[in-house]
């Protein structure tokens, strides 16, 4: 048979379909370090002479690759080969199909193949240089990749992969120099500047990371990863309104790029600044209506302003497009619960169950609401469960042994809490809670300790202060201790009105009527539905002569005492106090009030 020449239209397609192969199964497939790209396909060598039964073979093996037969696609190429063994571009191809068929040895032997037949060939050592790669054999990958840097100093490609390579190899000063030398002959690559701005990130230099950022991004503001990692960079150096104005630049340079929308949203959440947020969160919703993440995003914002009826609306979108979506259906549910709305939220949480028989905090949240309702049983048992199911979890022993507190039953809330210390013997709030019903056991000395162990694992725990200089207080010991403890209490949270109350009561104890009055008006102001408060308040008022206003004051912890925690001792004391003015009057008594 005589060798006839490709058609010079056929020899086009056979570059076009090597050249996408090559991306596919050499650079893109090549693992990257974070925010890398795939280099620019390159100029690949392609069959001049070669018969048509060879071309047939080739075309054949095109078509059973795209239809994802490789084997068959391999065995044509074969084929082909044997019928035009010189022309690189076909080895080429078959190296990179071997390697996805899993055969890197027999892949490697078909790079290496190319490279002898065409030498100054940049695809031939690009491949073989990625099938080094992939098998760890990094100095035969380098020395292939510095070949084509010789070959066309100009051409990136070469650089990048190199610098890649020595990238994942944590391999930074390597991988900073290659990339130097690239910029050196090209310094207006955007991809050079943004590599070295990753590197950068990598070694903590955050100026440097930066500059290369910016630099990249206003040589192609296309750099999708620039403006991520310039945003990154920014919030971590706590730049937040630099790091804002990144993302909307970034937003501008590419407004279909609904990530940078995102970003900018969670970053002005993340300061507070939840109208801006929701602004940015609701440009989501227009842009992407059909996705669920959106919505739910844009519920917990409005969730964080307390929106309930508004964020309520949004999470039931999400369930409206992914009804399966139990992290919506929680949000939902959650929402229900601030917002007072019970049986709503008790419906969603038992939802959540029958798809999710397992779902810990759904029980936890349906043993909260037991618990406002007063069903201390109910709220008991499902909590049991949820430790069941996750007995590591040192918070669930706190929300059982609270519930069990809450039924008045001392000591089985006592054996959760200890438990759950049992677990981590750091857990400030086991530890607090426990102080709580020691004292309420009247183990007094138990519940110091357990303050103080509290203290110790968290010297800023202000209510911890508080509880135990009241404690003192109110057996009128340590009298000195208590006043210093409560005001490393307020030291904490200065306009507290319960720890205020605590030192105005601390001052009665000592004597200081005056100084206690001074309190505790402050702590009423603050605490306007304490009954306790105005009992206090009440004691205060009369010790310092006033005894109308105390009348007052115990007429208004009477008001607020929904639950009876004071009534009949204040109701004792307004009898007596009644009775007082009546005599200083000279009138007769009047019965107890009722």
């Amino acid at each position: 048979m005589t060798s006839t020449r490709w058609p010079a239209a056929l020899a086009a397609i056979l570059l076009l379909l090597g050249g996408a192969s090559l991306v596919t199964g050499c650079a893109a497939g090549a693992p990257r370090g974070p925010g890398a790209e795939a280099a620019p396909p390159v100029p690949r060598a392609h069959p001049v002479d070669a018969s048509a039964e060879a071309y047939y073979h080739f075309a054949a093996a095109q078509l059973h690759a795209r239809a994802g037969r490789f084997p068959e696609a391999i065995a044509e190429l074969r084929q082909a080969i044997q019928r035009d063994p010189k022309t690189a571009a076909l080895w080429v191809q078959l190296a990179q199909w071997l390697a996805r068929a899993n055969a890197p040895a027999e892949a490697i032997e078909a790079a290496q193949k190319a490279v002898e037949l065409a030498p100054d060939s940049q695809a031939s050592h690009l491949t073989l240089a990625d099938l080094f790669r992939r098998q760890r054999k990094f100095a035969e990958a380098e020395a292939e990749l510095e070949k084509v840097i010789a070959l066309s100093p100009q051409t990136p490609d070469a650089y990048l992969a190199l610098a890649q390579q020595h990238f994942e190899q944590k391999a930074y000063d390597k991988a900073r120099v290659v990339l130097l030398r690239l910029i050196a002959g090209r310094p207006g690559l955007a991809q050079g500047h943004y590599l070295l701005g990753r590197i950068a990130i990598e070694t903590e230099a955050w100026d440097e990371a930066i500059a290369r950022l910016k630099r990249a991004t206003e040589l192609d503001p296309d750099q999708d990863g620039a403006w991520t990692a310039l945003g990154f960079v920014l919030e971590r150096q706590k730049r937040p309104e630099e790091a804002a104005q990144a993302y909307r630049q970034a937003i501008t340079a590419n407004p279909g790029n609904l990530t940078f929308v995102e970003r900018l949203g969670d970053l002005l959440l993340r300061l507070g600044r939840l109208k801006e947020a929701e602004q940015e969160i609701e440009t989501l919703t227009g842009a992407a209506p059909r996705d669920p993440r959106v919505w739910i995003k844009l519920g917990a914002i409005q969730y964080e302003q307390k929106e309930w009826e508004r964020a309520a609306a949004a999470f039931r979108r999400a369930l409206a497009l992914e009804p399966g979506n139990l992290r919506a259906r929680y949000f939902l549910a959650t929402t229900f619960i601030e917002a007072s709305k019970d049986a709503e939220a008790q419906t969603e949480l038992e939802r959540i169950l029958s798809a999710d028989p397992r779902s810990v905090d759904a029980r936890v949240q349906l043993g909260f609401l037991h618990s406002r309702a007063k069903r201390y049983q109910e709220a008991a048992a499902i909590l049991r469960e949820a430790i069941n199911i996750e007995p590591k979890r040192p918070e669930l022993f706190l929300y059982l042994g609270t519930a069990l507190y809450r039924a008045s039953e001392y000591d089985r809330s006592v054996a959760v809490l200890q438990e759950g210390l049992s677990l981590d013997d750091k857990h400030r709030d086991l530890h607090f809670q426990l102080g709580v019903v020691r004292e309420k056991q009247q183990r007094f000395e138990d519940a110091i300790g357990a303050f103080r162990r509290v203290i110790a694992i968290d010297p800023k725990h202000a209510e911890a202060y508080n509880y135990l200089g009241y404690m003192y207080a109110e057996r009128g010991i340590n009298l000195g201790e208590a006043v210093d403890l409560i005001q490393q209490a307020l030291a904490l949270d200065p306009e507290n009105g319960y720890f205020i109350d605590s030192l105005g009561w601390a001052y009665y104890q000592q004597g200081k009527y005056s100084e206690a009055l001074r309190e505790l008006q402050r702590a009423a102001d603050r605490a306007k539905e304490d009954p306790e408060i105005f009992d206090h308040l009440g004691d205060a008022y009369l010790k310092n002569g006033q005894i109308e206003e105390a009348i007052s004051a115990w007429e208004r912890a009477l008001q607020v005492d929904k639950e009876n925690r004071t009534s009949e001792s204040v109701k004792k004391k307004l009898q007596e106090a009644r009775e007082k003015q009546l005599r200083a009057k000279g009138d007769a008594p009047k019965s107890a009030p009722k």
